[in-house]
């Protein structure tokens, strides 16, 4: 019987360490289009497929996001070019499932920023958006299908009521067909079935989709001042630009009122200045947070009787932060419970999540692991996201996304760990029915994210996905002793689409002594153990495969052991490197090392 010295799980991807001084449970550069599950095997990643029609314009989404609105509705929203699309599922028991222009003309230059405020009045939350000019646009989320029409109503399908489907009682009573862009208004009828008074209906057809207008309100602040960044806190509305250091905060029941007392009565709206352009807002606990290239600052509210009024003062402070610690832009600050993590110029990514961190402590920083990438990375209209207990950010000048992973045991304790670079054409993400959507760097498409074993380009074509898991160098605990082995053994998952895994073994730094290079073959029966298909819950462990049959492998999918013979040749570190780069493929590395002993042979070249 042989010994064979296994690496037997996978901790993390690094590239910050040297990688021939790396725990041999790593995963090194050129890795990337990997996975490290939660059960610290390394498997292909999944691939993706298109939400909605195909679309070759060459105009990248700019921004998207999704808005579950107070009313229940999910909408699904992305910006490109001079459009603003909402995906539509099924709204009066019509089944939609496209992507639906709701509102053009917008600037083809600008991003597109949005959040949510409550009015009171007509007792629904709003969206609110900027797009780098000087108003704020409102959006309602109203839909809704034409029936039928006369010369002066229109009655919508379903029992449902206009009011029900989140149309206006009381604000602006204009509906637009988005078929034609033409706008109706109406006077009545928006707690019923039937809009009523409308002065021509001229132009619609049943089957038309309504939605309420996009109101803009000009010159909020001040003609000519563009506003760039949103954030909605204790329904105050706080808008920053990229052209000045001021930060605007509107009233809590009117968000195209700015105006406000010195000091303040709670509630009213106030300037805050900052020592640099707005980076975006963040939320920690109950404090609000805003961001400048270097700086980040927190509100202040400090309550002053004046008389018999209870006032308040609103200010800024400083925070303890260094050169190029602030945000790199509002769309890179990402919201993770009540903490905060962000992409700052350094560039890095940091973490607060206890207000005290705030008044002395630097944010963590989380991506000292990866620095290399960070610092060579172009980070150009990045965007972050929060999903499934891990943060993404995405490099859509480069069509990279980095994932770090958040673990947490049964006791409490966290482990953090980066997943190797995933290849992808993505710039905007968003969450869209629990599900993760990467949106087009170069054209007009939305992708389900780890959806099939290939990237799906359109209806009828794949591309590989060019999966690479290189193990950092390992010098089996001798680093300068020669060593040598004739068996090298590896133990995975394969799908019988995946003829080609390749393995190669690097013999010294670079495989400068010797490169060798062996396939393991999907169909090979002689390696194969029983398929997950097959598998019955008996013969496998609880911690193999999820109770419900969720498991990230195809079902067909086999447990496979070869051993491969190799000539003995003498090395002081070793480095093994599996990769594939065809479509529909997937495997995953259980264990994987060699028979290894030390060499009878002395290396006397190196001695001087």
């Amino acid at each position: 019987m042989k010994n064979y010295s296994l690496i037997t799980e996978v901790l993390e991807y690094n590239s910050a360490v040297e990688p021939t001084n790396c725990d041999p449970r790593t995963l090194v550069v050129p890795s990337q289009n990997m996975i490290i599950d939660r059960q610290r095997k390394a498997h292909t990643r999944l691939g993706y497929t298109r939400k909605g029609a195909a679309n070759t314009a060459l105009t990248p989404i700019r921004n998207a996001w999704t808005w579950t609105t107070s009313t229940g509705t999910e909408l699904a929203q992305r910006f490109y070019d001079d459009e603003l699309e909402v995906y539509l599922g099924t709204i009066d028991g019509v089944v939609i499932n496209a992507w639906t222009r709701i509102s053009a003309s917008w600037s083809t230059t600008e991003t597109m920023r949005a959040d949510t405020w409550w009015d009171g009045t007509e007792n629904l939350d709003l969206q609110l958006m900027v797009v780098g000019n000087d108003n704020i646009y409102e959006f309602n989320g109203a839909v809704a299908v034409v029936s039928s029409i006369t010369g002066t109503t229109i009655t919508k399908k379903s029992t449902t009521t206009f009011a029900q489907n989140r149309f206006y009682t009381t604000r602006n009573k204009t509906v637009v067909c988005v078929r034609t862009g033409t706008e109706y208004t109406y006077t009545g009828g928006e707690t019923t079935t039937t809009l009523t008074g409308i002065a021509d209906t001229t132009g619609l057809v049943a089957g038309d989709i309504l939605v309420q207008k996009v109101i803009a309100n000009d010159n909020v602040i001040a003609s000519g001042r563009n506003n760039d960044t949103i954030k909605v806190f204790e329904n105050q509305v706080a808008l920053g630009s990229f052209d000045d250091n001021e930060v605007y905060l509107s009233q809590n029941d009117s968000y195209t009122t700015f105006s406000y007392s010195a000091p303040r009565i709670s509630g009213e709206g106030a300037l805050l200045t900052l020592d640099g352009i707005s980076k975006g807002f963040g939320v920690l606990g109950k404090n609000f947070i805003a961001f400048a290239k270097d700086s980040i600052f927190k509100a202040v509210y400090t309550e002053i009787t004046v008389g018999s009024t209870l006032t308040e003062a609103l200010h800024v402070k400083k925070l303890n932060s260094g050169v190029n610690q602030g945000s790199y832009g509002p769309d890179t600050i990402i919201q993770v419970g009540n903490a905060i993590a962000y992409l700052s110029n350094e560039p890095a990514l940091r973490f607060i999540q206890d207000p005290d961190q705030l008044e002395g402590t630097n944010p963590q920083t989380l991506s000292n692991p990866i620095k290399p990438d960070f610092d060579a990375e172009t980070f150009t209209n990045s965007f972050g996201s929060w999903f499934k207990n891990a943060i993404y950010l995405s490099s859509p000048a480069n069509s990279r996304l980095y994932i770090l992973e958040f673990v947490e045991d049964a006791d409490g304790k966290l482990r953090k760990f980066w997943q190797p670079p995933q290849i992808l054409p993505v710039g905007a993400m968003s969450i869209i029915s629990g599900d993760l959507y990467l949106h087009s760097n170069a054209v007009p498409e939305s992708y389900k994210l780890f959806d099939g074993y290939s990237d799906t380009a359109s209806d009828d074509s794949k591309l590989p996905i060019h999966c690479i898991a290189a193990f950092a160098y390992n010098s089996y605990g001798k680093r300068m002793s020669q060593k040598n082995f004739d068996e090298y053994c590896v133990e995975g998952e394969i799908s019988p689409s995946t003829k080609d895994l390749e393995l190669t073994l690097n013999y010294g730094f670079g495989g400068h002594l010797l490169t060798i290079d062996k396939t393991i073959d999907g169909t090979d029966k002689d390696i194969l153990a029983e398929t997950l298909l097959n598998s019955s819950l008996g013969q496998q462990s609880l911690g193999q495969n999820p109770l419900g049959g969720s498991t990230v492998a195809p079902e067909e999918t086999a447990k496979f052991r070869v051993i491969f013979e190799m000539p003995k040749e003498d090395f002081e570190e070793m480095q093994a490197i599996f990769s594939s780069n065809e479509i529909d493929r997937f495997w995953s590395i259980i264990g994987h090392g060699a028979n290894v002993k030390l060499s009878t042979r002395t290396n006397n070249i190196i001695k001087k």
